[in-house]
């Protein structure tokens, strides 16, 4: 708009012969977005891990309080005398975690099932986040190439458990057998839904799906592949645990970025946990520890058909498909 008092013989609603044009112009001229960059920092890294860890304290929390609650209504007068005495409150206290303890595999279960939509909603916004700027992923790999998966995960997890058999590393780890009794002290059914499908399922979606991906956008596959590993088998609390979990979290990681998708590690994590409680149930390692020279052809069995497997794997090309200019 002109000034009036600059120009006395120009009307204030009028404007200067082209700015109107110019104007038009410029108000149909669309305003760049600003561009999406990449979130930085840890807790970036480690919000999946937080959330996980967050919803497995609140279901047993609730799980703890919701059996004290009827445990104590069924024994009142133990409940009552525990009040007055500090000894008994606390042999109560034992006696409601010991028998908690048999719900361990169901409370897994329920806090995977928690868990699995939250991360689905953050790994498919990271996903959109990729595609809006532009970064091409991986290649998927053909349906039928996922027998690799199947096969190598099977073989590993017999192999890797006989090797920490023929070392005696569970005389390592005090807490690795009452793990296992705990996980494994459920139903049958319960065990295949929660160990062998829900659990695999969270935990791939959390460690790889989110947390391998976001270290890969930012660094190389060994050094995201390590510290995600790690990661995963810290948080398996004992030795034993921590040593076959980073294994298998280094392996996860590799179908992951071979196979271009995250449904590779879901389906090993879930091969794995099947073949042991399978194992589990029929004692299979009870009976390759019954000789030596068996438990011993059996492992390296395992170790020819897993190399075997890798090569083919290996073989898969992964690398994206670059969009023609």
């Amino acid at each position: 708009m002109s000034n009036p008092w600059e120009n006395p013989g120009t009307d204030p609603g009028s404007v200067e012969p082209g700015q109107e044009q110019k104007k038009d112009e410029q108000e149909k001229t669309p305003i760049p977005s600003m561009p999406k960059v990449y979130k930085t920092g840890a807790w970036y890294v480690f919000v999946p891990l937080v959330i996980k860890l967050v919803v497995s304290m609140v279901v047993s929390m609730a799980a703890a309080g919701i059996y004290s609650f009827f445990y104590m209504s069924n024994h009142y007068d133990e409940a009552v005398g525990a009040m007055q005495n500090q000894d008994a409150m606390t042999d109560m206290t034992l006696t409601i975690t010991e028998q908690l303890m048999q719900y361990t595999t169901l409370l897994e279960g329920i806090s995977a099932l928690l868990v699995i939509p939250i991360m689905l909603f953050l790994f498919h916004r990271d996903r959109k986040n990729e595609k809006f700027l532009g970064i091409v992923p991986n290649k998927k790999a053909s349906l039928w190439q996922y027998a690799g998966v199947i096969g190598i995960s099977a073989v590993l997890c017999v192999g890797v458990n006989n090797l920490i058999i023929i070392g005696n590393l569970q005389s390592m780890s005090a807490s690795y057998q009452q793990t296992t009794d705990a996980l494994y002290s459920a139903s049958l059914p319960v065990q295949v839904i929660c160990l062998g499908l829900l659990v695999p399922a969270a935990e791939e979606l959390v460690f790889r799906g989110v947390m391998f991906r976001r270290m890969r956008q930012r660094a190389g596959f060994i050094r995201s592949a390590v510290s995600a590993s790690l990661i995963f088998a810290v948080i398996h609390g004992n030795m034993v645990q921590m040593i076959y979990a980073f294994f298998m979290g280094m392996v996860l990681c590799y179908l992951y970025e071979k196979y271009g998708s995250v449904k590779a590690p879901v389906l090993g994590h879930m091969v794995m946990n099947l073949v042991s409680i399978a194992a589990t149930e029929t004692a299979a390692y009870e009976w390759m520890m019954q000789q030596p020279m068996r438990i011993g052809i059996i492992t390296v069995v395992c170790a020819a058909a897993a190399s075997s497997i890798f090569v083919l794997i290996q073989r898969i090309d992964e690398k994206p498909v670059q969009p023609s200019v």
